[in-house]
Order: structure tokens, then C-alpha cells, then sequence
């Protein structure tokens, strides 16, 4: 049986909300393992002087926990 957590993050860029989350799903990963998906639940551009100075974006990032680490260190994996 396979179980998948999702996490929630925040992530900024000077760029697009593209590069945003592009650098969470990177940040993420030095991390954590198996990541499988991101899904953006939020978007929001910070304004500076009548110019977009920040695209942000809070995600949620699912991952799928490694049972053979989990069993190795005696957590109850599926129940």
C-alpha cells in the first residue's frame, strides 16, 4: 500500500508564479523525497509602485512516504 503526504508551502519570484513555484518544488526536493505533484492554491502579485515587484503562490506538495525506512524504523505504516 502506497501513502501519500501533502505538505503546505509559500514561495516567491521576482519572475512569474511559473518560477515560483518552480523554486518551491526545488527547495522542496533537497529535502524531501518522492515528490509527485504540486498543486497551486493561491496566486498573489505584490505591488510596487504601480509595477508587479513579486508573483507568490501557496502550494500543496504531495510526496510518498518511503514504507521501507518507515518499517525499518519500527513506525506503523497503513494502519
Amino acid at each position: 500500500m502506497s501513502i501519500v503526504k501533502v505538505i503546505e508551502l509559500s514561495s516567491e519570484s521576482p519572475e512569474s508564479w511559473e518560477d515560483a513555484t518552480r523554486q518551491a518544488v526545488e527547495r522542496a526536493s533537497r529535502t524531501i523525497r518522492n515528490i509527485r505533484s504540486v498543486w497551486v492554491k493561491e496566486f498573489e502579485a505584490v505591488v510596487d509602485g504601480n509595477n508587479v515587484s513579486q508573483f507568490r503562490v501557496n502550494l500543496k506538495v504531495s510526496f510518498l512516504l518511503d514504507e521501507t525506512q518507515a518499517m525499518q524504523s519500527g513506525e506503523n505504516v497503513g494502519g
